[in-house]
């Protein structure tokens, strides 16, 4: 149990220090709380086994827990819907007799919706209560915007590929093969292998609960055209990092027995089980070694204690910014605007309007913003670069210096036409 617990905690800390996760993990981001989920939907399902095989009459609740957890899960993000395929497969294995318990079955169904709907209907009803969100994304206030919201249409050209997901695969593999293989340091995708062959030998369920979920992750990822698509392969880290614990689990135990019968004549019975321990645990040690690479080879791009910069850019924006003026911004700076403004208080006479914002308030294009405020109010942006050709062409435009290495304002002095 030792070792078993050994190559547990080698697992786990492989996918802490695996270069994604631990990015997501210094992010205000929706991802890290999926990786969350998907975690616990796959620890309670094996749970579930546990108890089914021991025989425990609570063993429904471990599928019922895991049930209210796919719902909010995919609450959280629709990425974790994506576990489904691999959860069908083991459901169907575990206990083929299943649709029989017909009170499970509605338990399990129950705790799905709950936790489904009750993460979305969160959406409306806070949308109906005053004061209204700072950040009032999307305006959810009626059943066309919460539908918007929910089924993520502005996203909708994002999703082009799925609809042809086997063309050019060679070509998406190697964006999936650029971001999968440094995640586990060293020899780890090679235990990763040897963890799935060890399942595919003693315990082909629980290879196929995980390889579906990797599967289904990995072809959804490489057919959708985020721009920073490297963390919607996290889930598959989820799925992999158990085979690698396995792996060294296997080894450690092998080491261990080899050790024992090759010192059968030279130690007693007690002797010989210290050796093959020992054995064990230098495995483990060995093992260690993978994310304590990562670690040490990881932790100066991921140190982000002494990250400042965004801070530094608002206050040098905020410098540059006369009373009651209006910013026209983008997602990326939006963010730290939005953060100094409404979670520390700052620079309450701005108006910060996003390019979000710029659909939900009704201006419909970034020069209909700058045009609902100038003359009554300084309006400055900054300007995206897929729109700072088509600015600068209508407006009479001054550049403030900001920050070094961020964009710069443009203070909007005058439309070019007038």
């Amino acid at each position: 149990r030792l070792l078993t617990a050994g190559a547990a905690a080698v697992a786990g800390l492989a996918f802490a220090f695996a270069p994604e996760p631990w990015e997501n993990a210094t992010r205000a981001d929706v991802h890290a709380i999926n990786v969350l989920f998907v975690a616990l939907i796959v620890w309670l399902l094996l749970c579930w086994r546990a108890a089914v095989v021991a025989r425990s009459p609570q063993s429904g609740g471990w599928l019922m827990a895991a049930a209210l957890a796919f719902g909010v899960g995919v609450g959280n993000h629709p990425l974790a819907g994506l576990t489904a395929f691999g959860i069908a497969a083991w459901v169907l294995t575990v206990d083929r007799h299943l649709w029989r318990r017909w009170r499970l079955v509605f338990g399990c169904v129950a705790c799905l919706a709950i936790g489904l709907i009750g993460t979305y209907a969160y959406i409306p009803i806070r949308a109906m209560i005053d004061p209204e969100p700072p950040l009032f994304y999307a305006r959810p206030d009626t059943w066309e915007r919460l539908r918007y919201l929910v089924f993520a249409e502005q996203f909708r050209h994002l999703f082009d590929d799925l609809q042809t997901p086997l063309s050019n695969v060679a070509g998406k593999w190697r964006d999936a093969e650029r971001v999968l293989e440094v995640q586990l340091f060293g020899p780890g995708w090679l235990l990763v292998a040897v963890g799935a062959a060890t399942l595919a030998v003693r315990q082909l369920a629980a290879l196929a609960f995980l390889a579906l979920g990797i599967v289904a992750n990995v072809v959804y990822a490489m057919n959708f055209n985020d721009g920073d698509i490297d963390r919607y392969y996290m889930p598959t880290l989820v799925a992999a990092t158990p085979m690698l614990g396995v792996a060294i689990g296997v080894i450690a135990a092998s080491a261990a027995r080899a050790v024992a019968d090759a010192t059968h004549r030279m130690a007693s019975i007690a002797g010989r089980r210290r050796l093959g321990r020992l054995a064990g645990a230098v495995v483990i040690a060995l093992g260690i070694g993978l994310p304590t690479g990562s670690l040490v080879t990881q932790y100066a791009s991921h140190d982000q204690s002494a990250n400042r910069e965004a801070d530094r850019w608002v206050a040098s924006v905020h410098r540059a910014l006369p009373t009651n003026a209006v910013i026209v911004s983008w997602w990326s700076y939006s963010t730290p605007l939005w953060y100094h403004r409404w979670v520390l208080g700052e620079r309450p006479d701005l108006t910060i309007i996003d390019e979000r914002n710029i659909l939900d308030d009704g201006y419909r294009t970034m020069n209909r913003a700058i045009a609902s405020y100038l003359g009554s109010r300084p309006v400055y942006v900054v300007p995206p670069h897929w729109e700072r050709q088509e600015l600068l062409n209508t407006w009479e435009t001054r550049t403030i210096a900001t920050y070094p290495g961020y964009l710069d304002l443009l203070l909007i002095e005058g439309r070019r036409d007038d």
